[in-house]
């Protein structure tokens, strides 16, 4: 009696796993390799360099962050191929507008409860051979808001929070 119980649970795992994978789910952790994600940009212009983040503000912290966030992000979703810049098809320019962090929420003595942090940028990427302009972001804000005393874990969100839009962006199709 066990042994058609298998089979059948057997049969129905298979079936199932056939029915997701046509419904274009897919497994992950498996062998087989993974491709190039889907991407605003044209295949010719995948190969990528980071050109410049502009930072007039007065974080100095922020150039370095984002530029890891950046590579970081883009490299696990499989965005583009970072190459020097004499390689590169593609160049990509952060522009920092402006990075702030103000009072929600104060209290009788005039103390800061709630506090919160945002920054607006843009990205654009453009071709590197005359730069002519590939694809850009638009402005974009985010915000977090935190308690006193995690300021530096609420940059590390913000940030974060920013550059994975990014990267949506870049991957959204129309």
């Amino acid at each position: 009696m066990t042994r058609p119980v298998r089979a059948l649970g057997l049969a129905l795992a298979l079936s199932l796993a056939f029915v997701l994978s046509g419904c274009g789910y897919g497994f992950t952790g498996g062998t087989v390799a993974q491709t190039e994600a889907d991407t605003r940009l044209d295949p010719a212009f995948q190969q990528m360099a980071i050109a410049r983040i502009e930072n007039p503000t007065v974080e100095p912290w922020l150039e370095p962050r984002l530029r890891g966030l950046i590579r970081d992000e883009f490299t696990r979703r499989r965005l583009v191929t970072w190459v020097d810049r004499a390689k590169a098809t593609s160049l990509l320019v952060v522009h920092i507008k402006q990075y702030t962090r103000s009072t929600q929420v104060s209290g009788q003595a005039d103390q800061s409860l709630k506090l919160s942090t945002v920054i607006t940028f843009s990205v654009r990427v453009h071709r590197a051979s005359d730069n002519m302009l590939l694809w850009d972001s638009g402005e974009q804000s985010q915000g977090e808001t935190f308690f006193p005393g995690d300021s530096d874990g609420a940059d590390q969100r913000v940030t974060d929070m920013a550059i994975r839009r990014i990267a949506d962006l870049l991957t959204q199709g129309y």
